[in-house]
């Protein structure tokens, strides 16, 4: 436990419960406001007693919702060039690729940066608000749940980052006014981001539905060994057989279904969709009835030759490196579990974060192409389409996000377990 402040001294007690990534069983631990329970073999953080979750997360999403009419009622962004004028609302940037045919980058767009978040606050909110009210117990759990999965999906704080690398892309060519729209999202995407981190996923289900049932467990020993199993949602254990969790509902298994074949499947598919997402052109710029289509590694060479070396560093490591490395990781990992290699299991348990976390920050090429085709649409003078590989590489990013979710960690610890149990 890593306390962090005392200025509160209510207590609160989080269930037993097992590690979500290395299986080792955890037995209940008293939490003081401002404390963190951590697995003491893995690091992974447990459960956070936090200030007020049951008020700040309404307050912040309630005034998230209110940035979010804000962000739609202006303008975004604006662009001049040679006396020409164009203005971009932020819902254009979906739009726009939507009028062009590319359904499926405009799916992903108003469903990381509009649907989904809009449906994690108002269900945090609906839940926090009925925490001591009347609310179908099957409503809570199913509420519960899609918060749970929907978290990693999204995306507003890496679209705005995509928003500030076109901002310096045009810089050089026109003249680039923020809206009263594009604040509102700075503050949007700043209060969604606190009110996912105001809330503890395990004291929610605690406070929902009570603690579960008291357990005597070796904390030495992994789940799966002691015939329980931790649900991945709430952190309840249950016995190994279990169809559901009994507090939250949730499917459960012991390992994750498909094991390892599923996640080689998902990482053939997205190293087959990154050669055509770095060989076609990303986007392509009209100008003055000149097309100039470019490519990822084109974008990167030209804000480099701009001077703009950072952003190009950026690009380049985000939408580059960053899916190469993370398919390569992954692949590195599952051939490692697959041949039963026992060394080091915590080094690989840390690649594996590694490539969990960075993952989704590749979408920022794909978010920039969607910013310039909403806003530079001057049909005489310039105009900017979205290219073929826009779509494949949102495909690799997608699939490699579900790769690495597929992925189950605690079979690099089974192999430790196996080990110890052949000496």
């Amino acid at each position: 436990m890593h306390p962090v402040s005392h200025q509160h001294h209510t207590t609160y007690v989080h269930d037993a419960t097992a590690c979500e990534e290395c299986d080792l069983l955890i037995p209940a631990t008293p939490l003081e406001v401002g404390q963190a329970s951590c697995c003491p073999r893995c690091g992974h953080t447990l459960s956070r007693h936090l200030p007020q979750q049951e008020l700040l997360p309404i307050s912040y999403g309630f005034a998230a919702l209110i940035m979010f009419v804000l962000a739609n009622a202006f303008t975004f962004m604006s662009f001049s060039a040679k006396g020409v004028g164009q203005e971009m609302t932020f819902l254009q940037s979906i739009t726009t690729l939507v009028d062009e045919g590319y359904l499926f980058l405009g799916a992903v767009l108003s469903l990381t940066l509009i649907g989904l978040p809009l449906v994690y606050m108002g269900s945090i909110m609906l839940v926090l608000w009925r925490v001591d009210k009347d609310l179908h117990s099957n409503a809570l759990r199913s509420l519960g749940r899609l918060l749970c999965r929907i978290k990693p999906w999204l995306m507003v704080d890496v679209f705005l980052v995509g928003v500030l690398i076109s901002l310096v892309k045009l810089m050089g060519m026109a003249d680039i006014k923020m809206g009263l729209s594009f604040w509102a999202f700075v503050g949007y995407t700043v209060l969604l981001i606190k009110m996912i981190s105001s809330l503890d996923q395990m004291w929610l289900w605690q406070r929902l539905f009570g603690p579960t049932e008291a357990r005597d467990i070796d904390p030495e020993a992994g789940a799966l060994e002691s015939g329980l199993v931790g649900c991945h949602i709430c952190g309840a254990l249950s016995e190994v057989g279990s169809h559901s969790c009994s507090r939250c509902g949730g499917k459960l298994h012991a390992r994750k279904p498909g094991g390892l074949n599923r996640t080689w499947a998902l990482l053939f598919t997205s190293a087959i969709l990154y050669i055509p997402a770095n060989v076609y052109p990303i986007m392509d710029t009209v100008f003055l009835g000149d097309d100039s289509p470019s490519t990822i590694l084109g974008g990167v060479v030209l804000l480099w030759a701009m001077g703009s070396y950072p952003i190009a560093a950026v690009i380049f490591f985000a939408s580059v490196v960053v899916p190469l490395v993370k398919i390569l990781a992954l692949f590195w990992l599952c051939y490692m579990v697959q041949r039963g290699n026992v060394t080091s299991p915590l080094g690989k348990l840390k690649l594996y974060r590694m490539t969990e976390f960075v993952g989704r920050w590749s979408m920022i090429d794909v978010f920039v192409v969607a910013i310039l085709a909403g806003l530079i649409r001057l049909d005489n003078l310039m105009t900017i389409y979205p290219g073929p590989a826009a779509v494949a590489f949102a495909g690799v990013v997608l699939i490699t996000m579900v790769a690495a979710m597929s992925f189950d960690s605690r079979l690099i610890w089974d192999l430790q377990q196996g080990e110890r149990e052949r000496e």
